[in-house]
């Protein structure tokens, strides 16, 4: 039953309603990720949220492009492809989630060279 639900997450009502209650926070939540200088503190959070909730909202939306379409393409099992969902966004959040925690506590590995807002590379 819980392998089912995670394979298969468009087919429960609680993953959809979760769904669609973070698609109406995902915009007000990407703008300050976008706009906050690199220096605030209140950043760090927003990009962690953001890296997870991106996952969620694509990991679930591929899945219901399976649903749709796993038909039409007979040459494709559908477990395969589902497999291939969940492997493919669980590896792309903890690399996401990796990189975000070496830039914000471990800068020494991260070394990245910080350009301000309105300064050009010389």
């Amino acid at each position: 039953m819980f392998l089912q639900k995670i394979l298969a997450p468009d087919k429960s009502n609680l993953i959809v309603k979760l769904y669609h209650k973070s698609n109406k926070i995902m915009i007000p939540f990407l703008i300050p990720s976008i706009l906050l200088d690199e220096n605030n503190n209140i950043k760090k959070y927003f990009d962690y949220f953001n890296i997870y909730n991106l996952g969620f909202h694509s990991f679930l939306s591929f899945s219901t492009i399976v649903t749709d379409y796993h038909k039409k393409l007979p040459f494709i099992n559908e477990k395969i492809l589902r497999l291939l969902n969940i492997k493919t966004h669980s590896f792309l959040v903890l690399y996401f989630t990796y990189n975000w925690y070496n830039k914000y506590y471990r800068p020494e590995i991260y070394k990245y060279n910080e350009l301000k807002r309105r300064q050009t590379i010389p």
